[in-house]
């Protein structure tokens, strides 16, 4: 339940902070005050898009909260807990900023949550029934929504668009197996012909690496060769490094005997003199090794061209290139088992396609049993409400083709992922009439009445603990407008309900009221929200009834109006 409403620099509103109750919240106020901001406030907290154009002008930023009892919703609070989010007292504080940057930040209970998690959270918190639902309940393509919510027949639904994927899926599959023969010959070409290519040239991993150092060390082998042998010379010779290392050793020897601080000398002596004479012999076997061969240069150069050369056909390296002759392999097995492949998988296939069928048509016949229940209902609901003889019928139809997935009753039937059933609710409003498409038929009044019967009905089955309903009494008035208001009162029962209205006879029936007055203020104008008794709700009523002008008789109206309403 909706506890407060906080909205800050949006549109008209410079600050508000709004406090609801349980039952029937009424809003109501003259055209043009702001009623609907709030609803679009609302809206905006809940989830649904908001553009910069709704930060009010000079700011920089539109700040909207909402604090709710969610100690029905045990949904919602295993969710919040999935989400590492603590609840405090079953209370939930929901938070949305939106800078004129286009920017924004969401949050739950003060963590910063991404706009998509926000919005199913939402989705147990509040219903909202805007100015623009007809345009919704007149489009066919909610209505097999409508009825599917109202049976629940959601997991029956989520099966069949799981058999609806995966038959999609091993569709895909046969039909990349089934090529024409040319293609399939061009193709077992193309790949043992690279095949062949690859492993003829018995790659190994870092080989590439390894002939670029040798082609620099060949291209290079004379210098090479005159600077080691220098180098050898210079430790070697007669009077290299070495034989004057030798000297020393053996002037320490002769007196190391004499003090001991010279024995540790002498031992770094002998260590460095070891260490030359290895390095000495390293460099002549290095010498040796040169290799001064011109076709050597020509067969490392020919091999890296070669590998260039694949690199360009198959990948950027060795392994890129090995894999690709791995994946040709198995894609080579692959077409030349392909028909024992494509029988599998429709040996697969059918076998989906059965289980497809057995759920498909369970799922079309609840929705031909929960029709009905929802076709009594709803009349019902409507003679309540002044369309007694309205015939409301839900046509449940599928479409035959001879490219239909499910064969039933020697028809094959196309499959959708919802089913495969197309649904459409029709309507006739005089008794004797054909039954015709909702909008062909349903006045404004009408459909705000179609609209509230199908709220009543499907609700029952909800779990959304507020509704909210913007102006949805357009077109009616007088009796129908009492006994809206009745059904409206009875529902908030139940549920919380807040409801924008321009009559006095459903204002007249609420818990509690709000008045939104728009006022000048600094040379701007605000929207102002204020919770009235009620003393000020019979004159709001009155108001309602009489226009600018205010008599006694429309208050003691407005009075009578108030007074039957409590005690109902």
């Amino acid at each position: 339940m909706l506890l407060e409403l906080k909205i800050k620099n949006f549109v008209l509103i410079d600050s508000l902070n709004i406090q609801f109750k349980e039952g029937l919240n009424i809003l109501t106020g003259e055209t043009g005050t702001g009623k609907s901001i709030l609803i679009d406030a609302l809206s905006g907290l809940l989830g649904e898009r908001m553009t910069t154009d709704v930060i009010r002008s000079g700011f920089e930023r539109a700040g909207l909260e909402g604090v709710f009892d969610i100690s029905h919703l045990p949904q919602v609070i295993e969710m919040l807990d999935n989400l590492g989010i603590e609840v405090d007292d079953n209370i939930l504080v929901l938070r949305r900023e939106l800078y004129a940057t286009g920017k924004g930040r969401c949050f739950a209970n003060a963590t910063q949550i991404p706009n998509t998690r926000l919005k199913e959270i939402s989705e147990y918190l509040v219903d909202i029934h805007g100015q623009n639902e007809h345009q919704n309940i007149i489009k066919v393509s909610k209505h097999r929504e409508i009825l599917d919510s109202f049976a629940n027949h959601q997991d029956l639904v989520e099966k069949v668009r799981y058999y609806y994927d995966k038959l999609h899926d091993l569709r895909e599959r046969i039909n990349s197996y089934q090529i024409d023969e040319k293609e399939k010959a061009r193709k077992v070409e193309y790949l043992s012909f690279a095949i062949r290519e690859i492993t003829s040239t018995e790659l190994k991993l870092g080989e590439d690496e390894e002939l670029k150092n040798e082609a620099t060390i060949l291209a290079n082998a004379e210098k090479l060769f005159k600077e080691i042998n220098t180098s050898v010379s210079q430790l070697k010779g007669e009077s290299g490094i070495l034989a004057s290392l030798k000297r020393v050793e053996q002037s320490l020897s002769a007196i190391s005997e004499f003090d001991s601080n010279i024995s540790s000398i002498l031992e770094t002596v002998k260590e460095s003199l070891y260490t030359l004479e290895d390095a000495s012999l390293s460099l002549r076997e290095y010498e040796s090794g040169i290799n001064f061969s011109p076709e050597r240069i020509n067969e490392v150069e020919g091999r890296l061209s070669l590998i260039s050369s694949l690199k360009k056909k198959y990948g950027d390296t060795i392994e890129e290139i090995l894999d690709y002759a791995e994946k040709s392999k198995r894609e080579l097995d692959a077409i030349s088992s392909s028909d024992e492949e494509i029988e599998k998988l429709n040996s697969e296939y059918t076998r989906i396609v059965q289980e497809t069928k057995t759920v498909a048509l369970d799922l079309s016949e609840r929705r031909r049993i929960s029709a009905k229940e929802l076709e009594e209902r709803v009349m019902n609901e409507l003679n309540d409400l002044g369309m007694g003889g309205t015939q409301f019928r839900v046509s449940i139809k599928r479409e035959i083709s001879p490219e239909g997935e499910i064969e039933s009753g020697n028809k094959r039937y196309l499959l959708y992922s919802s089913g495969l059933d197309r649904v459409e609710f029709l309507l006739a409003v005089n008794e004797g009439e054909d039954l015709r498409q909702l909008k062909r038929v349903a006045s404004g009044g009408e459909m705000s009445r179609i609209m509230l019967a199908l709220k009543n009905v499907i609700l029952s089955n909800d779990i959304v603990d507020s509704l909210v309903f913007d102006e949805v009494d357009a077109g009616i008035g007088g009796k129908i407008a009492e006994i809206v208001g009745k059904k409206l009162k009875k529902l908030s029962k139940k549920r919380q309900v807040l409801v924008v209205t321009h009559l006095p006879q459903i204002a007249s029936m609420s818990d509690n009221h709000y008045l939104v007055i728009k006022e000048r203020a600094e040379n701007r104008l605000r929207t102002l929200v204020r919770n009235l008794n009620r003393n000020e709700k019979v004159k709001e009523v009155a108001r309602m009834l009489a226009g600018e002008r205010v008599t006694d008789l429309s208050l003691k109206h407005a009075e009578e109006m108030v007074s039957l309403a409590d005690k109902n």
